[in-house]
């Protein structure tokens, strides 16, 4: 597997149970303004694109690591049936 993953740690609101719960408290008890909930939005929007961007290297290094362990393993087996 490759020495660098496609991860970049980036402080994100659900990293904090804390202030994920203080968000949702705010919000459920109408403290937070308009604003501010369109900042919010715009950043969880943000921070979803950023998790699937992650997401979708991870899956891809995952497919090359099996198309690699398998190509390894393939490689005696033509050379057992070549001999």
């Amino acid at each position: 597997m490759s020495s660098h993953s496609a991860i970049t740690y980036t402080p994100r609101l659900c990293d904090n149970e804390t202030i994920t719960n203080k968000l949702i408290y705010q919000i459920r008890q109408q403290q937070v303004s308009a604003s501010h909930m369109d900042r919010l939005q715009a950043r969880c929007r943000s921070e979803l694109h950023e998790l699937r961007q992650e997401l979708n290297s991870l899956l891809n290094e995952l497919r090359n690591q099996l198309a690699s362990d398998e190509a390894e393993q393939a490689s005696p087996q033509q050379k057992q049936s070549a001999a």
